[in-house]
């Protein structure tokens, strides 16, 4: 409940992101879609554990406070026992799990990696925009393959992916072989039944 806006916010962005993933041919569609998903979903997550850490941090450095100002008198009326009164015990405690707090923080880095990943969909969402619109480099005066071709390099590029667009038709043209290579010994396997 406390996150449901985040919650609200990661799915208007993802049916946003997919919508301008509409007239894209496949395979390419699929890539933008499942880079979208991904990136979106993950920024979520990062953004949710940045919130959850911080106010954690809140909730104990409070009591920690708290612990320290409050007179030994006023847990008396609880009948609670004198070892459990002792605010070092506590001190140490709560300043050890925020301590946790802050090192989960450093280690994972929710908020710099959401941030980055916030941009990186904002700059796929822009290019999405300008080549269904046919802005900027995806002019009218061009072909659609090569359109299409600027697109899929522009949006590989955005993406830090460690591969070319000749690398990527390669690894598409080695899946459709191995899927007509299944079909073909599918065929051969009948042949052989009948």
């Amino acid at each position: 409940m406390m996150f449901k806006h985040l919650e609200e916010e990661k799915q208007s962005e993802l049916n946003y992101s997919l919508e301008l993933t509409k007239q894209l041919e496949e395979p390419t569609k699929t890539l933008v879609e499942n880079t979208f998903k991904k990136n979106i979903i993950a920024m979520a997550k990062n953004e949710k554990n940045y919130y959850m850490t911080r106010i954690v941090e809140l909730i104990l450095t409070s009591v920690v406070i708290g612990v320290n100002i409050v007179p030994l008198d006023f847990f008396t009326v609880f009948k609670i026992p004198i070892i459990l009164l002792d605010a070092r015990i506590w001190t140490i405690l709560f300043s050890v799990c925020v301590l946790v707090c802050i090192a989960l923080d450093s280690l994972f880095q929710f908020r710099d990696t959401w941030q980055k990943q916030k941009e990186l969909v904002q700059e796929l969402k822009n290019e999405c925009l300008k080549y269904t619109c046919k802005l900027g480099i995806y002019t009218e005066d061009i072909s659609e393959t090569e359109t299409k071709t600027i697109f899929l390099q522009r949006f590989l590029e955005l993406t830090g992916e460690r591969y070319s667009l000749f690398e990527y038709q390669k690894k598409q043209q080695e899946k459709v072989d191995s899927k007509i290579q299944e079909i073909e010994n599918m065929k051969k396997e009948k042949q052989e039944v009948a």
